[in-house]
C-alpha cells in the first residue's frame, strides 16, 4: 500500500508527466513542420529562362509552313511511379489534377519503359528503337564515359516532324541526361536544358512551377503552322525537396536518411548490399517522394487547364507519360537505373487526341511504340527500322549495368555489374541476366514480384520468346559523347559522387 506522502504527490507528478509528454509531442510536431520551407515561386530564375526561351524561339529557323496539322504536346514526368497516381489506384491523394485530366483521356494500363532510367527511355521515345538497337544506355565501370549517348545522325521523331514543317521545341528539366551532349536534342529547333537557371534556393534543376510557365510561354509564342512541344518535369527525381503543404505527414520524415543527408549513403548501402532495411527510412522516402508528385501535379494542373486558351484544342494531341519509376525500398533498392522490376518498368501513359477514345486500354505498349504514334498523329509514317511491341510479341525493359556511383562502390558492384532484361507477356514476367540470373513472376497475383515461380508451366514459353527477341536484334555499340557532359548536373542528381 502506498504511503500517505506518496499518495499526496501522485496527482501532481502524473499531471507533470502528461504535460511533459504533450510538450515533447508539440515540440516534435512543430520541429517537423517548421523544418519545411514555405514554397515561393522563383520569379528571378523564371524571368531569365523566359528571356532565353523567347530569344531562342525568335532565332529558330523555319523550313516551310505546312498546312495546319495538329499540334502535339508530349509531357514526360521523370521518375514517376504508376502506382503513386490516383488514376492507377493509389489511395493517398497525390495527383488530383492529373486524375481529373485522365477522366477524359485514354489511360493505358500496360505501358512499360524501354529502360529503367532517363537516357535509354527517352532515346527509345525519340527513335522508335529498343536500347539494344539505339545504343544509348549504361556502360561498364571500366568504360571512361558515364553512358553511351544517342549516336549523331539518328533518325528521330523531332527530325521527322521538323522536315514536315513543324516547329520543334524541347524544354527539359533533367540537366544530367537530357543535356544536348547525350544526343537527344537532335531534330529540335529549340532545346533548353543545361542553359536553364539554377534556382535562388540552390535547387539545381528547374522545378515544376518554372517548367509550367516556360511551357505556357512557348505555347503563347507559337507562330503559324504546327508545333511539337516536348516537356520534361523532374520533381519526383532525387534529391527530394520538402515543402510545407505538400508533405502531408511530416512526422515520417527522417532528414538524415534522405538524399544529401548525413546518413543517406550508409542507410542505402546497408539496404542494397546487406539487405538490412529500415521501415522508418522507407516510410520517410515514401513521404518525401509523394510530396514531390503532389507539387508537380499542382503545377501540371495549371498547364493542363491553360492548354485550350493557348490553342491546344480537341483536334490536337497531348501525351503524358513517365520515362521510368522509382524504387523506394522494394527489392532492397532505392532510386532507379539498377534493375528491371515493376516499380521502375511499369509506368503511366495517358493520351488525348483524335482517334483516342476516353477509357482504359490494356494494349501492351512501350516508349518505342510512341514514336510511331506521335508521327501518326501528324499524318507521317514511322521512322525507318523502328520497333513494334506488337510484332515482337513481348514487352522488354533493358538494364545495362547501373550508375557509375554504384558500380564504383565495392559493396554494390557485384549486384549491379551486369545486363538484365525483363520480358513481359502479361501477366507473366521473366527476368534474365547475362550473369545467368533468372526470375519468373505471375504479376496477376504478385504485382510486387516478391515470390518467384521458376517452375510455372508458362516459363519455358516466355523464355523461348525472350530468346527469339534477342536473336532478332542487331546491337549498336555505344559511342563516346562528342561534347563535354554536365558533371555538376550528374552530381546534383546522384549519378556520381
Amino acid at each position: 500500500m502506498p504511503s500517505p506522502a506518496l499518495s499526496r504527490y501522485a496527482p501532481p507528478i502524473a499531471l507533470l508527466a502528461v504535460l511533459a509528454a504533450l510538450a515533447v509531442g508539440i515540440r516534435i510536431y512543430t520541429h517537423a513542420s517548421a523544418a519545411l520551407p514555405v514554397w515561393q515561386p522563383d520569379v528571378r530564375a523564371y524571368e531569365k529562362d523566359r528571356k532565353l526561351l523567347t530569344s531562342e524561339l525568335g532565332r529558330a529557323p523555319r523550313i516551310w509552313e505546312p498546312a495546319k496539322a495538329p499540334d502535339i504536346v508530349v509531357i514526360v514526368l521523370d521518375t514517376t511511379r504508376l502506382d503513386r497516381l490516383g488514376m492507377y489506384g493509389y489511395e493517398k491523394e497525390t495527383s488530383p489534377h492529373l486524375d481529373a485530366w485522365a477522366k477524359n483521356a485514354r489511360v493505358y494500363d500496360q505501358f512499360r519503359a524501354d529502360g529503367p532510367w532517363t537516357l535509354p527511355s527517352h532515346a527509345s521515345l525519340f527513335t522508335g528503337k529498343w536500347p539494344i538497337t539505339h545504343g544509348a544506355h549504361g556502360v561498364p565501370l571500366q568504360t571512361p564515359q558515364q553512358a553511351g549517348p544517342l549516336p549523331r545522325g539518328s533518325a528521330t521523331v523531332a527530325r521527322a516532324l521538323r522536315q514536315a514543317g513543324y516547329r520543334t521545341v524541347g524544354i527539359a528539366a533533367n540537366k544530367a541526361f537530357l543535356d544536348a551532349s547525350w544526343g537527344l536534342s537532335q531534330g529540335f529547333d529549340v532545346w533548353l536544358c543545361s542553359q536553364l537557371q539554377p534556382a535562388s534556393d540552390g535547387t539545381f534543376d528547374p522545378t515544376a512551377d518554372r517548367m509550367e510557365r516556360l511551357a505556357e510561354t512557348a505555347l503563347a509564342q507559337k507562330r503559324e503552322g504546327s508545333l511539337f512541344l516536348f516537356l520534361n518535369f523532374i520533381d519526383p527525381h532525387t534529391p527530394w525537396h520538402l515543402r510545407d503543404g505538400y508533405v502531408r505527414e511530416p512526422e515520417r520524415i527522417r532528414k538524415k536518411t534522405l538524399p544529401g543527408g548525413s546518413a543517406w549513403q550508409r542507410a542505402t548501402e546497408r539496404m542494397m548490399a546487406d539487405h538490412q532495411q529500415s521501415p522508418e527510412n522507407v516510410a520517410s522516402w515514401s513521404e518525401a517522394y509523394d510530396s514531390e508528385i503532389r507539387f508537380m501535379d499542382e503545377q501540371l494542373g495549371q498547364l493542363l487547364d491553360a492548354l485550350p486558351s493557348l490553342g491546344i484544342g480537341d483536334d490536337d494531341y497531348v501525351f503524358i507519360l513517365a520515362d521510368h519509376g522509382e524504387y523506394l525500398g522494394e527489392h532492397d533498392l532505392i532510386e532507379h537505373s539498377k534493375d528491371v522490376y515493376e516499380q521502375v518498368s511499369h509506368v503511366p501513359l495517358m493520351i488525348r487526341g483524335p482517334g483516342y477514345a476516353v477509357g482504359r486500354d490494356a494494349t501492351p505498349l512501350q516508349h518505342h511504340d510512341l514514336a510511331g504514334m506521335i508521327l501518326a498523329a501528324a499524318g507521317l509514317p514511322p521512322l525507318p527500322d523502328s520497333a513494334s511491341t506488337a510484332t515482337a510479341g513481348v514487352q522488354v525493359t533493358e538494364s545495362y549495368f547501373a550508375r557509375k556511383r554504384d558500380l564504383a562502390n565495392p559493396t554494390l558492384a557485384t549486384r549491379f555489374d551486369r545486363i538484365r532484361r525483363g520480358f513481359v507477356q502479361f501477366p507473366h514476367k521473366l527476368i534474365l541476366g547475362d550473369d545467368d540470373s533468372a526470375e519468373a513472376y505471375d504479376l496477376s497475383t504478385d504485382a510486387g514480384e516478391t515470390t518467384p515461380v521458376p517452375d510455372a508451366p508458362w516459363v519455358a514459353g516466355l523464355r523461348a520468346a525472350a530468346g527469339a527477341w534477342q536473336s532478332g536484334q542487331v546491337e549498336t555499340p555505344t559511342v563516346s559523347t562528342d561534347e563535354p557532359v554536365n558533371v555538376e548536373a550528374l552530381r546534383a542528381l546522384g549519378y556520381i559522387q
